[in-house]
């Protein structure tokens, strides 16, 4: 449901009577820290992650009704951000903002003062904070404008050189480096300071910038070097410094400012182009010693890290209030001496963060159109996937028919299969059972056969012995007719004998 802009603030104002109807007079809320939109756009993430209020309240750290809060604006007006709620105008109008914001970009020396007497000329009173009000809404705040060195073309190129050349140096050579440079500090002066209006990030811009000169008087000057392993030595220049006695300071300190901070073999010494510096007797003096120096853009004082150690100085020794030059001499030494390298290193660091937290804010402004770009290429990509997943649904429904048919088809071709396959099975099962009749038949026909021929063995048999028996019998029967015969003959001899001899 979309809702116009008038719609939307109806409902709304509609909303709020309705909260505030629904309190007691007497009842007093303390009022706290409304949340900032990241963090709301956090909670409209989880929410449609698909986690609970209470689990986002317990990550976030925020009240699960502030949760329901928001989940249920977000449902209703489709966004995060703060509706228009009622109370008094702005005493500067929209065409007021507009002319004191492109007044300051042109100008941004431009006091409050001069903004008040422009607005008044149109029109319309205000006072001094209410034009800070505005400039800060419109993300311009009062800053100290810059000090850095007046440049040609000439310097802006080689500063841009020099920085491409050594852009990619690991931290290590830099650790092999030390830094030197000659600092003025005056004993009761004062660092002037200019205001101007300015965005975040725009501080070296030309229009918020002052620039400086060398030479620009002091009541002590100062000689030092240090590197990332500590401080070296620092001594105080009391002539007007010249060729032959940067080369006197250079030959008695150092060395022995190397050798004190133990520097590697190749270490590099790093100066600027000041005149005494690039002389030819320095040059050749340094040569002669095997000392490398370090190629450096003319009026680079800003891109020296000792920089950093000569405001840490001064800061401090302000601190202290010397009164007279003796005094301030020692409290220099004093301090130098008290400066380690772990806060060189911690400073270092800090620049680091600092950065970083730079390039964290600029990624963060640049990150809320991101957000928005990607709640959109979001909601578009949730469009495209529940059109996708739509088509996605038909195309499964229609494998999923095709499927079933497919299946169909197979299970009435598997019928028809297994039908043709049961009465080959059952004319396979007789054509066995068949051929088990016909073996077991004829295992019964041997078997048969086998008794019958048993039988006829034992019947042969049987006929032998009675035969034999017979034969037996006949044989006795003959010798006992023998027997008989012999006996009568015996018995007819003997009566024939008898009668001879009767006779």
């Amino acid at each position: 449901m979309i809702f116009s802009w008038s719609e939307t603030h109806t409902h709304y104002k509609r909303h709020l009577s309705t909260t505030s109807n629904s309190q007691t007079p007497n009842s007093t809320m303390a009022k706290t820290k409304e949340l900032s939109k990241d963090t709301r756009n956090k909670i409209v993430d989880l929410h449609q992650a698909g986690k609970t209020e209470s689990a986002i309240g317990k990550q976030l750290g925020v009240k699960k009704s502030t949760v329901g809060a928001i989940i249920r604006k977000w449902k209703t007006y489709k966004t995060t951000d703060n509706l228009p709620r009622s109370g008094a105008p702005r005493k500067i109008s929209p065409r007021g903002v507009k002319m004191i914001t492109r007044t300051v970009s042109k100008n941004p020396r431009t006091t409050r003062g001069d903004l008040v007497n422009d607005l008044q000329r149109a029109g319309t009173k205000v006072t001094k904070a209410t034009i800070s009000n505005t400039l800060h809404r419109q993300g311009l705040k009062s800053c100290s404008a810059r000090r850095v060195p007046l440049l040609k073309p000439v310097d802006v190129r080689a500063r841009l050189k020099s920085a491409r050349e050594h852009l990619d140096d690991p931290d290590e050579d830099w650790e092999n480096v030390i830094w030197s440079d000659e600092t003025k500090i005056e004993l009761f002066g004062k660092n002037s300071t200019c205001h101007v209006w300015r965005r975040k990030n725009a501080e070296l811009h030309p229009k918020n910038t002052i620039p400086t000169v060398k030479h620009g008087g002091g009541n002590i000057m100062l000689w030092g070097c240090f590197s990332a392993k500590g401080p070296g030595r620092l001594i105080r220049v009391k002539e007007r410094m010249n060729g032959a006695m940067y080369r006197e300071i250079l030959s008695k300190n150092l060395l022995p400012s190397a050798r004190a901070l133990k520097m590697k073999r190749g270490w590099v010494f790093q100066h600027d182009n000041d005149p005494k510096h690039t002389a030819r007797a320095t040059k050749e003096w340094l040569r002669k010693k095997h000392f490398k120096a370090l190629e450096w853009p003319s009026q680079s004082p800003d891109l020296n890290p000792i920089e950093n150690l000569w405001r840490e100085l001064k800061i401090r020794v302000a601190q202290r209030q010397p009164q007279n030059i003796t005094a301030l001499e020692e409290i220099c030494m004093e301090e130098w001496a008290k400066l380690p390298a772990t806060r060189r290193e911690e400073k270092r660091r800090e620049e680091k963060r600092r950065e970083e937290k730079r390039r964290e804010r600029r990624d963060e402004r640049r990150g809320e159109t991101r957000r928005d770009e990607r709640r959109e290429e979001k909601k578009e990509e949730e469009k495209r996937r529940d059109k996708k997943s739509r088509e996605e649904k038909r195309r499964v429904e229609k494998r999923r028919e095709e499927k079933r048919r497919e299946e169909k088809r197979r299970e009435e071709k598997r019928r028809e299969e297994t039908g043709e396959e049961r009465r080959e099975e059952r004319r396979e099962e007789k054509r066995i059972e068949e051929k088990r009749r016909e073996e077991k038949s004829r295992e019964e026909k041997r078997i048969e056969e086998k008794r019958r021929e048993e039988k006829r063995r034992d019947g042969r048999g049987e006929t032998r012995g009675e035969t034999r028996r017979d034969e037996t019998r006949e044989e006795k029967r003959r010798k006992k007719k023998k027997r008989e015969e012999k006996r009568r003959d015996e018995k007819r001899r003997g009566q024939s004998n008898l009668l001879y001899k009767t006779e």
